[in-house]
């Protein structure tokens, strides 16, 4: 593994300046959307739940995918996908970084509701199985997948470059609460304690999944931690 403070920027700096605010854009319009799709369908207008979930979901894709594509325009093939390459290493610090955040955020859990969170929510009828589907495929594949190249892939890659070798450690950090805070505006919490539960722990998940892409100057792996992560939660919560 290298360490991202000996890598050379191959971008121009107008370029990498570029393209952070590009992602800083994308991000506040996903932001903006998301709101006005929660506002539309609370008025009613899209009344079937699936097609609830799937306007949310876009809302927020859309915009991550076009600043994305923007930034990514000039990279070559070859290079994106020997940035997604997972490797042993990779899988062994994924999983670790998924065992410590559940644990903090079971823990914040039972100390804050006297429980884990991780229980299937009561249901009145049976449940519909195309609406879990779709959630689950959202949150399990695509949204860990376009968050990582977003975040740590993208805007965490071209931060550390903008910064001196001392004070590249701030590019993990800065990604890190842009990445909780953009959770709490989109609304993951519903309480201000789950506000705070679920800062500290996506702030905590940014921050592990983003100093494994610095160490390996890779993606691969901060994808599958972040895949595990929702997808414990999903497991833990489907309806029984």
């Amino acid at each position: 593994m290298r360490s991202e403070t000996a890598r050379p920027t191959a971008e121009p700096e107008t370029t990498r300046q570029r393209d952070l605010v590009v992602l800083l854009v994308a991000l506040g319009a996903a932001v903006v959307l998301a709101r006005v799709v929660a506002g539309i369908t609370r008025s009613g207008d899209i009344p079937v739940p699936v097609f609830q979930v799937l306007a949310a979901d876009a809302a927020v894709w859309v915009p991550l995918v076009i600043g994305a594509v923007w930034v990514l325009r000039h990279t070559t093939r070859s290079a994106m996908v020997a940035r997604l390459r997972i490797d042993l290493g990779d899988v062994v610090f994924a999983v670790g970084i998924v065992i410590i955040t559940r644990v903090v955020d079971v823990i914040l859990s039972i100390a804050f509701t006297g429980s884990t969170g991780l229980v299937p929510a009561p249901a009145l009828g049976p449940p519909d199985v195309g609406l879990l589907v779709v959630s689950a495929v959202g949150i399990v594949l695509v949204s860990p997948f376009l968050e990582e190249v977003v975040f740590r892939g993208l805007f965490q890659r071209r931060l550390a470059a903008e910064l001196t070798p001392r004070t590249r450690f701030l590019a993990v950090l800065l990604t890190a609460f842009l990445f909780a805070l953009l959770h709490l505006l989109l609304g993951a919490g519903t309480t201000p304690v789950g506000d705070f539960q679920v800062f500290v722990t996506t702030f905590l998940l940014g921050a592990l999944t983003g100093t494994l892409v610095a160490v390996t100057d890779r993606i691969g792996g901060a994808v599958l931690a972040h895949v595990l992560f929702n997808a414990v939660a999903v497991a833990a919560t489907w309806p029984r």
